[in-house]
């Protein structure tokens, strides 16, 4: 019984993390051939050579989740949203073994202050905005990271690693009972940012005003844990260090989030995990995000500010995929614009991808009136965008350029495929195949970057499987339409033609747009 019983406790998160730092100490510790990817670096302040400790194990990646205490906002939302491009990239397209974690902060002023002012218990509050928050990420195609973690969950871990910058002699007990960290006991502190110099300490407990909490004491009414400093409860930064310790062990690949978190948050958790493993980098890229801000602002979103736009909000005007295009415009280290000017480009964008998709589908399907398109021509701009394309996602993530150029392409086979023709539509275009690897191709890309709309391999309509017979009824009403379209045409009937139109009317009023080719009909998807 013993042995089952140790078996059990295997399936264990402790377990679990113990397994995934024994892979990774044996992974190779020499760097592999540089695979031509640069990257912008937070603390070099410039792009510099992606190498990672092993090609051949796997690849951590951090994320600072978020303090639950009330609903996301799109500022946030542009945060993950960007990240998980990076993370698509990393893992899809450069096929790097992506391991990717987030914390949850569950405990926090905010979350207490929130509490206390609907008067309902702190756990409360912050499990129903952690739900909320995993609910926001699915509606935006986020993808969730493999491991997920709670702070109250690990408050022992904490602990012990406080217990070791104590013994350490990098942070100290105050006369108030909480812990604080040292930073003049650490040299490299302004590693990511500059940092002022002048340092008055503003209150009696700490030595410095630069040191920060790593443990706060106890206080009347608000909840806490036991520990060998006293009762009380963890700091914001020391729960990063620790959980991602927990994790990866001694050392980070990538370590995200938002601009805004680079000081104090990230400075403080590199400058706490450096000395507490004894290693003087202990993440080897810091990915920060740059901030939204609301159109004609020049300040990102806050809810101090009073500014936010929910996430819920957002999605009764715009869909995910046009606030992920909005995303995609610009990069990801750059200030994002939001506004409806803003929004109107994404969706443009957005409805030009989905005309050649459905052009393209005409002409491949003969629907479409045929015409002589250039193959060679086609398949040279087609390898051309593929070389161009590669090369922007090799430097930095640069989405903007792969949209552009995708959309260059698809400009390209629509110039083809609508040439005047003698409006022959039995005649099976002789460029098919090229169009629709082409087709293929850029559907590819952009379902690459995070854009569901345009991947085949989802249900359209909804991800429980009625999609497929939506899609039926859909052809089925367009091909009746397409029939009656013929007669009227025949016949001269004005009576046909309108009915026609309000069919058409009608399918629009359901987001689905109809084409006429000459006696042949197409369809496609409108999104919002």
């Amino acid at each position: 019984m013993n042995l089952l019983v140790a078996i059990e406790q295997c399936i264990s998160s402790e377990i679990m993390i113990h397994h995934l730092r024994l892979i990774r100490s044996l992974c190779t510790k020499v760097p592999p051939p540089d695979p031509g990817i640069r990257i912008y670096s937070g603390r070099n302040r410039e792009k510099v050579p992606l190498q990672l400790p092993s090609s051949a194990g796997i690849t951590s990646f951090y994320t600072c989740g978020p303090t639950v205490y009330d609903s996301a906002h799109i500022g946030h939302a542009s945060c993950y949203v960007r990240l998980d491009i990076l993370q698509r990239i990393l893992g899809d397209y450069f096929g790097l073994k992506l391991v990717t974690a987030m914390n949850i902060t569950d405990i926090d002023d905010k979350i207490i202050r929130r509490a206390a002012e609907l008067g309902k218990p702190w756990t409360d509050i912050a499990r129903h905005y952690e739900q909320e928050f995993w609910s926001d990420l699915q509606l935006l195609n986020v993808r969730p990271p493999d491991i997920k973690l709670r702070v109250t969950d690990h408050v022992p871990s904490i602990v012990a690693f406080i217990e070791q910058l104590i013994a350490k002699h990098y942070a100290y007990k105050s006369s108030d009972g909480s812990v604080y960290f040292e930073t003049a006991k650490y040299p490299q502190y302004g590693k990511l940012q500059n940092i002022p110099t002048e340092q008055v300490s503003t209150t009696e407990a700490k030595k410095s005003a630069a040191d920060f909490a790593l443990w706060k004491a106890v206080k009347p009414g608000e909840p806490s844990w036991p520990s060998p400093f006293g009762p009380g409860r963890p700091g914001w930064h020391i729960e990063c260090s620790t959980l991602a310790s927990q994790i990866f062990g001694r050392q980070l690949d990538f370590h995200a989030g938002g601009l805004d978190l680079r000081f104090p948050h990230h400075e403080n958790e590199e400058a706490q995990s450096c000395c507490y493993h004894g290693v003087n980098d202990w993440v080897h890229y810091w990915i920060h995000t740059g901030q939204l801000h609301l159109e004609g602002q020049t300040h990102k979103m806050s809810k101090s500010l009073k500014n936010t736009v929910s996430i819920g909000e957002l999605m009764t005007k715009y869909s995910a995929d046009e606030f992920r295009m909005l995303c995609l415009l610009s990069h990801y280290r750059s200030v994002i614009e939001f506004g409806d000017e803003s929004m109107m480009v994404a969706t443009s964008v957005l409805k030009k991808f989905r005309s050649f998709f459905g052009d393209c589908r005409a002409y491949v399907d003969g629907v479409k009136p045929a015409t002589d398109v250039d193959s060679g021509a086609l398949e040279a701009k087609m390898i051309e965008v593929e070389g161009k394309i590669d090369g922007f996602l090799r430097n930095d993530f640069n989405t903007a350029n792969v949209v552009t150029n995708l959309s260059d392409l698809a400009t390209a086979v629509n110039k083809s495929i609508n040439q005047r023709s003698d409006g022959n539509s039995d005649v099976k275009a002789s460029g098919s195949g090229t169009v629709q690897a082409v087709t293929n191709y850029v559907r590819g890309k952009l379902t690459l970057l995070g854009l569901r709309e345009f991947d085949e391999d989802r249900k359209v309509g909804s991800d429980d499987g009625s999609g497929d017979s939506i899609e039926h009824v859909v052809e089925s009403m367009v091909q009746i339409r397409s029939a009656i379209r013929v007669q009227a045409m025949e016949n001269k009937d004005r009576r046909l033609f309108t009915i026609c139109d309000q069919i058409r009317d009608r399918l629009k009023d359901i987001n689905v747009e109809v084409k006429d080719h000459g006696k042949s009909t197409s369809w496609g998807y409108i999104k919002r």
